[in-house]
C-alpha cells in the first residue's frame, strides 16, 4: 500500500505522541477526533489532514511533505543536471529544452530559485 504524504507538522505531532508508550494508533485517533471545549494543539494539527489520510499514515507509515527549501534544492539539482548535460535525455539539445522548460515554469509561477532563474 502507498504511504501518504503528510505535512511536517502532522508528522511531528505523530512522532511526539509515539514517544509516549500510551499513544498507540487508537489513542492517536481518539485525540484527532476530539471536538468541542478546549482541544489540544495536537488535536488541531491532526485535524488538518483527512481522517483517511491519518489512518493510512498510522497504519502504513508516511512520507513527509518536502519543505520549500527541499523543493527548490531538488529543482536546482535537476536543472543543473540538464544544463551540464548529465540529464536523462539522449542529446544535449533535449537537455537544453528540458532546462528551458524548468526556467519557463518557474518564471511563469513567479518562483525564484538561485542558480536557475535568480542570482
Amino acid at each position: 500500500m502507498n504511504k501518504p504524504t503528510i505535512p511536517n507538522e502532522v508528522a511531528d505531532v505523530i512522532e511526539a505522541m509515539r514517544v509516549d508508550p500510551q499513544y498507540d494508533n487508537s489513542r492517536i485517533v481518539s485525540v484527532a477526533l476530539r471536538t468541542g471545549g478546549a482541544v489540544s494543539h495536537a488535536t488541531t494539527v491532526l485535524q488538518t489532514i483527512s481522517f483517511n489520510a491519518l489512518l493510512s499514515a498510522l497504519v502504513n507509515g508516511y512520507e513527509r511533505e518536502m519543505t520549500e527549501e527541499q523543493k527548490h534544492s531538488r529543482i536546482l539539482r535537476v536543472y543543473t543536471d540538464h544544463t551540464d548535460g548529465v540529464g536523462d535525455f539522449s542529446s544535449k539539445n533535449e537537455d537544453a529544452i528540458y532546462a528551458v522548460g524548468i526556467k519557463f515554469t518557474l518564471d511563469t509561477l513567479g518562483i525564484q530559485i538561485e542558480g536557475v532563474n535568480a542570482q
